[in-house]
């Protein structure tokens, strides 16, 4: 918006993106309500002659989130600044986005369109994008380096608290009414990955899971893989090949568990031929012989799922496809005779187990290691499951794409 524009401001439940119309408005006695129970409602802030809003601002407060979304002339979207509030007071600068539209007959959000990309985290440097020819057209990366007092921002710059008494909506730009059902294309505040509550299905046999291209496709009995040995309950699930592990912050006792993954059978077909298949989509530590009733993202030391972009997870990487769950404690000497097994072709490192799973031990400790394969390469979530009164019950890796 120019300095001179003359701004009005109106409150709404929620801003339908498809449409770009506000849903569900409010007064601002309803809006101040929604900000200090933390519950998502939108400002709208427009200019004359517009349709579409100058700014719309989204505000979550539970969700730790406030969103920023510039709209052109034509409502075309060409700026949105995702800011997380990580204290009491501050909102920190999480995402940056920029588009360029080159053409009027360009729509919103064209994937052709100029775009900038910048992502940051507290305490480092950060990563700039820029896809000159858009989305499909290729990307250059280099380090964003963004000063600190661009990164941070006061709260009380964003939601109801910054701004004057509301303005009543300008003739066609009406909010839905809040009775309404909420359209698909609804803003609603950016979530983490989760993960569906039926994965113990996945270990229950007889239960149907589709796996495409196959055919009657289902589960089978779990196949146990091996007992792993974790002495000191610190928990490492990472590339075995890794310098530092990925040692998780959940601590569970010490003592002897039954690593196991999922199987699911199947028939296959190619040239008339028909023959069985299976999978293995998912390993699972079993920590107590009881269902999960809940899943959460296991974290590691400096994870913050508060700086988690949506549908985003933290996980362990890998570039070999492989993972393993371990003793953190021991992780040196056991991740060394993992090693020493590939590159060195030794094979009394390292003990076989059947189906590409290998198992290292420190006999000082004893301290195991067991590795499995992945999917492919990349970063790999990890989900602990908890009972209904918050014990933890599993530690489960999901190792396919299906």
């Amino acid at each position: 918006m120019r300095q001179d524009d003359v701004v009005t401001v109106s409150y709404a439940v929620g801003w339908d993106a498809g449409a770009r119309r506000a849903f569900g408005s409010l007064t601002r006695t309803q809006a101040q309500e929604r900000d200090g129970e933390g519950e998502p409602y939108v400002v709208l802030h427009r200019v004359p002659g517009r349709a579409v809003p100058a700014e719309v601002h989204l505000v979550a407060w539970r969700d730790h989130f406030v969103g920023q979304w510039v709209y052109d002339e034509a409502g075309r979207r060409t700026h949105e600044i995702d800011l997380r509030l990580l204290d009491d007071d501050r909102l920190f600068l999480r995402q940056y986005v920029e588009r360029r539209y080159a053409a009027p007959e360009q729509p919103d959000l064209a994937p052709d369109a100029w775009r900038l990309r910048v992502e940051l985290l507290p305490g480092e440097r950060g990563r700039k994008v820029l896809e000159e020819r858009g989305q499909d057209g290729g990307s250059f990366h280099t380090l964003a380096d963004v000063p600190e007092e661009q990164r941070w921002y006061d709260r009380g710059e964003f939601g109801v608290r910054a701004t004057a008494d509301p303005a009543p909506l300008p003739e066609g730009a009406e909010a839905t009414a809040g009775g309404a059902e909420e359209p698909v294309s609804l803003w609603r505040p950016p979530r983490p990955m989760r993960l569906e509550e039926s994965v113990d299905d996945l270990f229950q046999p007889g239960n149907p899971y589709p796996v495409e291209p196959w055919e009657k496709t289902r589960t089978a009995a779990p196949r146990h893989i091996a007992t792993l040995r974790v002495p000191t309950g610190r928990l490492a699930v990472s590339d075995p090949h890794d310098h530092k592990p990925r040692e998780l912050t959940e601590r569970i006792p010490p003592g002897e568990y039954a690593l196991e993954t999922a199987v699911v059978v199947g028939e296959g077909e190619y040239g008339g031929d028909r023959f069985p298949v299976t999978e293995e989509p998912a390993v699972r530590l079993r920590i107590r012989d009881e269902p999960a009733a809940a899943w959460e993202l296991a974290l590691s030391e400096g994870e913050d799922p508060r700086l988690l972009l949506d549908g985003h997870a933290y996980g362990f990487s890998t570039d070999g496809a492989a993972g393993s769950f371990a003793d953190a404690a021991a992780w040196e000497t056991l991740s060394a005779k993992v090693g020493r097994y590939y590159k060195e072709q030794d094979t009394d490192a390292c003990e076989s187990i059947g189906e590409g799973h290998l198992r290292a031990t420190d006999e000082a400790t004893g301290a195991d290691l067991v590795s499995f394969y992945t999917g492919g390469d990349g970063t790999w979530p990890v989900w602990l499951g908890r009972s209904g009164s918050g014990e933890l019950v599993s530690v489960v890796v999901i190792t396919s794409y299906l």
